[in-house]
C-alpha cells in the first residue's frame, strides 16, 4: 500500500512537471499530410497552401517534407500548445487533409521498454525505392552490400515496400544503423529496421461478469445513451489486427474471412507462414522461448478478447454486450508466439483496408475501422506510416493502444504514428490506469481496468485453453489493449450513423465530447492523457446522421441493398424512401451510404445536369440504372426501349466531372461500378473504402478519367 501511494506521488509530481513544461512550450511548426487527391505526397500546390492558411487563420511557410510525403510548415509566429492544438484540429477535419499535428520537442520520459529491445536480434529491413521503379537488383544489392558491410538479399514485397534480409542476425542498434546507412543512397526513399511488437493486455483469471466499462457513472463510457441512438450496421467492418480469433458463440455470424500475415512459421505456431486462416492457434510460450530469462506464458486469446469488446452479440440474454451489435469483425493475424514484426503488421494494415499485398488474395471487405492493440519500443516505422497514410486516404479510422509501460507514448509504435487515434487506459474511478502510457501523443482515454480487484478489470471473450484452443469462455484483464477497442467500437457506431465522416471528423468528435477527468486525477493537469474520458453517448449524439446535414438546397440520395440478388438501388425521393423503409424492408436494407444531389433544378448550380433513371422489368435483370451522361441516356432510350424503361429523365441533378474526371472545389467524385453480370446492376459511391471493395469484388469501374468518376456531388 505504501509503495502504491509513493508511486502515485511520483506520478503526480511527474505530471505536474510535464504540465508546466508543456504550458511554457511554444510551437513554431506543424506537419500536415494531404489527401492524395489534393496533392501527391511531398507536394504542396499553391491552391492547397492557400486553403491550409485560410483554415489555420495564420500565414504558413513551407519548411520541408518527410520521407513519407508529409509537409512541414512554419507558423508566422510561435504559438502556445493549446492554440496550435486548436489550429491543427481545424485542418484535420478538412477533406483535403489526412492528418495534421504540431511539431515540437516532446516532453520525454524514459520508457521502461525504450531500451528493452536492445538485446534482441534481427535480420530484416523494410525499404522503399524513390519513385517506385522496377528494381535493378543486380546493381542495387552489391552497392548496398558494400555500403553496409554485409550481404543483403530480397525476401519479399509489401505493396511498394521491399523487405530485405541480412545473412546473419544482428543487434537492434546495428539494424537501425544499417537502415540509416541505406537511406543515404539516392535510390532509397526510406528504410526501417524490422522490429517486434507485442499485445498490450495484462491478463487475469475470469471470475466476474459485470461490464462496468459500459455504464459506470464515473469510469464508464455511457454506452446505453449511445445505443438509444443506434446499435450499428453490418456494413461497417472493423478489422482487428491482432493474434487472430477463436470460435465463440458470442461472435456467431459476426466474423468475416480474414488472413494470417505471420511470415515466421515458428511464431505463427500453425505449421506454416502466411495463409488464409486467421484463427488463433494460441501464442503460449515456454521459459526462454522469447529470449534468455523470459518466462513462459499461457496463450492470451488476445484477438478474441479485443473482438468481444467491439462486437460480442448483444441483447441476446446471455454473456456480455459488445459495443456495436451488428458490425462485422475482420480478423487479421499478425501476432503469434513472442509477438510479431512491423513487417507483418504493415502488410496486415494494407490488406485490411483493401489494398493489394503481393501473394495474398484481395480483401473483398475493406475495413472502415482498424484496431491495433499492440505496440513496440521504436519510433513509428516509415513503412507503417506510409501504410497508415494509405488507410486514412481510404477513409479508414485507426485506433491504437498507447502502451502499458507507464511511460511516454511517444516511445511506442504505432501509438506514436501520425493520423491514428492513440488511446490511453482509464480506471473505474475515472483516473489514469497506473500502467498506461501518457503524453501529448495520447488523444483520449477509455476503460482499461487496473488493480487486483476484479470489479475494476475489463470483461470480454476468451478461451479456456492454456496453449491450444479449448472451449469458449470469458476472461477479465487490464491494459491499453482493452481501452483501444472501446474507441474502435464507438467509431464504428458513429460511422454507422454517418458513413461520410472522415477519420479527422471522427477524432474531432470523440475528443470534443470526452468527459473531464475526475477531480484530483493524475490526468487533471495538462494534455497527457488525451482530451478526457471517452463518452459514447455524447460522441454518437454529436454525430449527426448524414441525411440530416445535406448542403442547402440538396437532398440525400439513399442507397439500399437487396441481398437475395446482390443488387444496389438508390433514390433521392423522400416518399419513395419512406415506402421502401415501410413496405419493402424485408427485401431492401439501407447500407448507410449516401451522397447529396438537387431535385429542384432552380436550386442547383447552372452547370448541373440531370440524372436519368431507368428500370428493367425483365426477370433476368430486375434492376435500376442511372446515368448523368446525356449521350448515354439517349443511347439507352433509342436502342434498348424494350429492355430499359425510362422512369425519369431527371431523377435528381448533379455536377459533371471535367474531361479528366476531376471534380471542382466543394464537390466529391461519385464512382460507378458495373457487376459484370447479365443482371446489369450498378453501384454508385463516394466512399473510397466501398470503391476499393467493389474493385476487389471484381465489379468494373465505369466513368471518366483514371478513377472512373461518374459525376460529382456537393459536400
Amino acid at each position: 500500500m505504501v509503495r502504491r501511494w509513493l508511486q502515485r506521488l511520483v506520478l503526480l509530481a511527474l505530471f505536474g512537471a510535464l504540465a508546466s513544461a508543456a504550458q511554457a512550450q511554444t510551437i513554431s511548426r506543424i506537419r500536415v499530410m494531404l489527401h492524395p487527391y489534393a496533392a501527391a505526397p511531398g507536394m504542396l500546390p499553391d491552391a492547397a497552401l492557400a486553403r491550409l492558411q485560410t483554415l489555420a487563420g495564420i500565414s504558413l511557410s513551407p519548411a520541408g517534407t518527410t520521407r513519407t510525403g508529409a509537409i512541414e510548415l512554419d507558423l508566422a509566429q510561435p504559438l502556445d500548445r493549446a492554440t496550435v492544438t486548436a489550429l491543427v484540429a481545424r485542418l484535420r477535419v478538412d477533406r483535403s487533409v489526412l492528418w495534421a499535428e504540431p511539431v515540437s520537442t516532446d516532453v520525454q520520459s524514459q520508457s521502461a521498454r525504450a531500451t528493452a529491445g536492445a538485446t534482441e536480434l534481427g535480420n530484416k529491413v523494410m525499404l522503399r525505392l524513390a519513385g517506385d521503379p522496377a528494381p535493378d537488383w543486380a546493381t542495387l544489392l552489391p552497392r548496398w552490400t558494400a555500403l553496409i558491410g554485409a550481404p543483403l538479399s530480397v525476401d519479399h514485397q509489401i505493396g511498394k515496400v521491399w523487405v530485405l534480409r541480412l545473412q546473419d542476425k544482428v543487434a537492434q542498434d546495428r539494424l537501425g544503423t544499417i537502415a540509416a546507412q541505406l537511406q543515404t543512397d539516392a535510390a532509397v526513399l526510406y528504410a526501417d529496421p524490422v522490429r517486434r511488437a507485442t499485445a498490450m493486455l495484462v491478463p487475469n483469471d475470469p471470475s466476474y461478469s459485470q461490464q462496468w466499462a459500459l455504464s459506470d457513472p464515473v469510469g464508464g463510457i455511457n454506452a446505453p445513451a449511445g445505443w438509444d441512438l443506434g446499435t450499428g450496421t453490418a456494413s461497417t467492418v472493423v478489422a482487428v489486427i491482432d493474434t487472430g480469433i477463436t470460435q465463440h458463440p458470442e461472435l456467431a455470424g459476426r466474423v468475416l474471412p480474414g488472413y494470417d500475415f505471420i511470415s515466421d512459421p515458428s511464431s505463427a505456431n500453425d505449421g506454416n507462414g502466411r495463409d488464409n486462416d486467421a484463427s488463433d492457434p494460441g501464442d503460449g510460450t515456454s521459459d526462454g522461448e522469447c529470449g534468455d530469462g523470459v518466462p513462459g506464458e499461457p496463450s492470451t486469446w488476445h484477438g478474441t478478447f479485443v473482438s468481444g469488446i467491439i462486437a460480442a452479440n448483444s441483447n441476446n440474454g446471455v454473456g456480455i454486450a459488445g459495443l456495436n451489435w451488428s458490425t462485422k469483425i475482420l480478423p487479421v493475424r499478425v501476432l503469434g508466439k513472442c509477438g510479431g514484426t512491423f513487417e507483418d503488421i504493415t502488410a496486415g494494415v494494407l490488406w485490411a483496408v483493401g489494398m493489394p499485398v503481393t501473394g495474398v488474395p484481395n480483401n473483398p471487405n475493406p475495413a472502415k475501422v482498424v484496431n491495433m492493440s499492440l505496440g513496440g519500443a521504436t519510433s513509428c516505422p516509415q513503412t507503417l506510416q506510409d501504410a497508415i497514410n494509405i488507410a486514412l486516404a481510404q477513409g479508414t479510422v485507426i485506433t491504437v493502444a498507447a502502451g502499458n509501460e507507464s511511460g511516454n507514448a511517444s516511445d511506442s509504435a504505432p501509438a506514436n504514428c501520425s493520423g491514428v487515434i492513440t488511446v490511453g487506459a482509464s480506471t473505474r474511478t475515472g483516473d489514469r490506469a497506473s500502467y498506461s502510457n501518457f503524453g501529448v501523443r495520447v488523444d483520449v482515454s477509455a476503460p482499461g481496468g487496473d488493480g487486483s480487484d476484479i470489479d475494476s478489470l475489463i470483461l470480454s471473450l476468451s478461451n479456456d485453453g492454456k496453449t491450444a484452443p479449448g472451449n469458449p469462455s470469458y476472461g477479465i484483464a487490464a491494459g491499453t489493449s482493452a481501452a483501444a477497442p472501446h474507441v474502435a467500437g464507438v467509431a464504428s457506431l458513429m460511422l454507422a450513423r454517418n458513413a461520410n465522416l472522415t477519420p479527422g471528423n471522427v477524432l474531432d468528435i470523440i475528443s470534443g465530447t470526452a468527459r473531464l477527468f475526475v477531480g484530483g486525477a493524475t490526468c487533471g493537469n495538462g494534455p497527457f492523457c488525451g482530451s478526457g474520458l471517452l463518452d459514447m453517448g455524447l460522441a454518437v449524439a454529436s454525430t449527426f446522421p448524414a441525411a440530416a446535414v445535406a448542403p442547402p438546397g440538396t437532398v440525400p440520395v439513399i442507397e439500399y441493398y437487396r441481398a437475395d440478388r446482390d443488387h444496389y438501388f438508390m433514390t433521392a425521393s423522400a416518399p419513395e424512401q419512406g415506402f421502401v423503409d415501410t413496405y419493402l424492408a424485408g427485401t431492401f436494407q439501407r447500407t448507410g451510404e449516401l451522397f447529396y444531389a438537387w431535385v429542384d433544378p432552380a436550386l442547383a448550380p447552372s452547370d448541373a445536369v440531370p440524372v436519368c433513371r431507368f428500370y428493367s422489368p425483365l426477370p433476368l435483370i430486375d434492376s435500376h440504372f442511372f446515368t448523368a451522361f446525356a449521350d448515354e441516356c439517349n443511347f439507352v432510350i433509342t436502342h434498348w426501349p424494350s429492355v430499359w424503361l425510362l422512369e425519369s429523365p431527371a431523377a435528381f441533378y448533379v455536377v459533371p466531372a471535367d474531361s479528366l474526371g476531376n471534380c471542382r472545389a466543394g464537390t466529391l467524385p461519385v464512382y460507378r461500378f458495373f457487376d459484370n453480370r447479365n443482371d446489369a446492376n450498378h453501384r454508385y459511391t463516394i466512399d473510397l473504402s466501398v470503391r476499393r471493395a467493389m474493385l476487389n469484388r471484381g465489379w468494373a469501374p465505369e466513368g471518366i478519367g483514371p478513377n472512373a468518376v461518374a459525376f460529382c456531388t456537393p459536400i
